[in-house]
């Protein structure tokens, strides 16, 4: 029975996975963007003059409505249905342009009745019987002496406004009082105790408004301080990194690592192959394949070894987006079979893009085993390159679906035609992901390697081949990853550069390493057999 690596745990992937993917994906984008943020707060805070804001506090004191200053309109009565709207009334008798202008011609200096009324705020603090006067200005003691002077002056223009009207109106009482007829004692007693009540508004006192506290001198700038802005900007530029990163990675559908990779589709990892450098064209022999590359695949074949029963092991190649490797990765594999003395064949089932058999420069055309009648042992051509290794591919074609449909109808007998044949059947497919031709051979092969390139291999596509071979009720024996692994790891190379061995022989190389098992041949043919394995 063929040795089946076990799959790995599956993998649970929480709520934050995907943030802490994209986050580390895009480092350095969120802490870019975080600097950013930080160096722009420190710069408009720096720029920034500083403010400082001084409250003075004026007591409210309205006066009851019980007409003894019926005739003086500035004076604020209370109202027993709404005090909120005594306060507000008492709040505009003190916000006034007056006011400012006086203000403005005590400081002096740049202070006009504009700039006075844009720097002075007058408002009823909460619901208290308080009205606070705050004043904005560059320095602390210039702050405190504007709303301490508009304070004062709006308090002395009120109080003057009603020592006028208070005056009037006593002129007017008196005036009644002459009037009155001798003996009218009830009269001349109201009229006396009215002209008593206003006596003080009239000699100045106002009976409203008395200032409660002088605005003192702020010790610190108005404003939220530098060091929490900063911080406040830290977390806004982190916030937008980590948005943006996400962003990203959502726009972005390629698979972004391997443990992304595994998430999707939680298979055995059977080997991890080294990225070649671009422009490197493909090995026509395992001697000329990076030694990491080499070792890559004789670890993928340790793990797929030949059947043990009479028929080669039929492995079938494929992946889900176009560029992740499939074609390079079945050549390779094959190559080094070929090396280790394995009776191999190739065939390529990628009949809308076939390019197995230009890439090793061996011409063999299923159209000639179709239309000619040959069978697949005259048809196959070995690659003069890689003896043991022979190769059945095609031509591109403007239409490939004939021909596809011709070989596919005979697939089954043709593979059962190279198991007799070779010790290894390798068939490259087409993306799964992007066309399901690959499910017929995945029907009569023993296993399927799925080659993945993180960076390249698209999510939609991973995903679409899952379902596929999930309904079909084919679960792929593995996956290749192809991409720059241990680049750093002290074994990287090991026995790539082995010391001569004391006979002067060179020893075997890593890419022309000694077959795991020895040929031998069959006295009354001649042929070879399959390869004698020791353990």
């Amino acid at each position: 029975m063929s040795y089946r690596p076990s799959p790995p745990s599956t993998r649970e992937e929480g709520a934050y996975a995907p943030v802490l993917r994209a986050i580390r994906a895009h480092l350095v984008l969120v802490a870019g963007v975080a600097i950013l943020a930080v160096a722009a707060a420190v710069l408009l805070e720096t720029s920034r003059a500083p403010e400082y804001k001084a409250t003075a506090q004026i007591l409210v004191s309205p006066v009851s409505n019980n007409g003894v200053y019926a005739g003086l309109p500035a004076v604020v009565t209370e109202s027993a249905s709404d005090p909120a709207r005594t306060l507000q009334t008492a709040t505009s008798v003190l916000e006034s342009s007056a006011a400012a202008l006086e203000t403005a011609g005590q400081l002096r200096g740049h202070w006009t009745q504009k700039n006075v009324s844009e720097a002075v705020s007058v408002q009823p603090r909460g619901e208290s019987d308080v009205v606070s006067v705050t004043a904005t200005a560059g320095s602390a003691a210039e702050a405190a002496r504007l709303a301490n002077t508009y304070a004062r002056n709006a308090l002395s223009l009120h109080a003057t406004l009603l020592s006028r009207e208070a005056s009037s109106e006593i002129s007017q009482l008196q005036a009644r009082v002459k009037e009155l007829p001798p003996g009218e004692s009830s009269g001349s007693t109201q009229i006396g105790a009215q002209l008593t009540a206003l006596s003080p508004a009239a000699n100045g006192h106002d009976p409203n408004f008395s200032l409660l506290q002088s605005a003192p001198i702020p010790t610190a700038a108005a404003g939220t301080s530098k060091k929490l802005i900063v911080l406040l900007a830290l977390l806004a530029g982190l916030v937008i990194g980590v948005g943006a990163a996400i962003a990203i990675e959502y726009l972005n559908r390629r698979v972004r690592d391997e443990d992304e990779l595994l998430t999707m589709y939680p298979l055995p990892v059977l080997s991890r192959v080294p990225s070649l450098p671009r422009g490197t064209g493909q090995a026509v022999a395992a001697e000329l394949l990076p030694p990491t590359v080499n070792e890559a695949f004789r670890t993928l074949q340790v793990q797929l070894p030949p059947a043990l029963l009479d028929g080669g092991r039929a492995i079938m190649f494929t992946s889900p987006t176009p560029g992740d490797g499939k074609t390079s990765s079945a050549i390779n594999f094959s190559l080094v079979l070929a090396a280790a003395g394995y009776r191999v064949i190739l065939l390529d089932f990628d009949l809308r893009r076939p390019d197995v058999a230009r890439l090793l420069s061996a011409r063999a055309d299923f159209m000639d085993l179709i239309r000619a009648g040959r069978t697949l042992d005259e048809t196959l051509v070995e690659v003069r390159s890689a003896p043991g290794l022979r190769v059945i591919g095609a031509t591109a074609q403007a239409d490939a679906i004939p021909l596809l449909e011709a070989v596919g109808r005979q697939l089954p007998e043709l593979l059962r035609s190279a198991r007799e044949l070779a010790d290894y059947v390798i068939v490259d497919t087409p993306p799964l992901g992007r066309v399901s031709d690959a499910l017929r051979a995945a029907m009569t092969v023993d296993d399927i390697v799925l080659v993945t390139r993180p960076g390249n291999t698209d999510r939609t596509e991973l995903q679409h081949t899952r379902e596929l071979l999930d309904r079909m009720g084919h679960t792929p024996t593995g996956l290749l990853v192809i991409g720059e692994t241990g680049a750093h790891d002290a074994y990287a190379s090991y026995g790539v550069e082995a010391a001569p061995e004391p006979n002067g022989r060179q020893p075997l190389r890593t890419g022309a390493s000694a077959p795991t098992g020895r040929m031998r041949s069959d006295s009354s043919s001649g042929k070879p057999t399959k390869p004698v394995h020791h353990a």
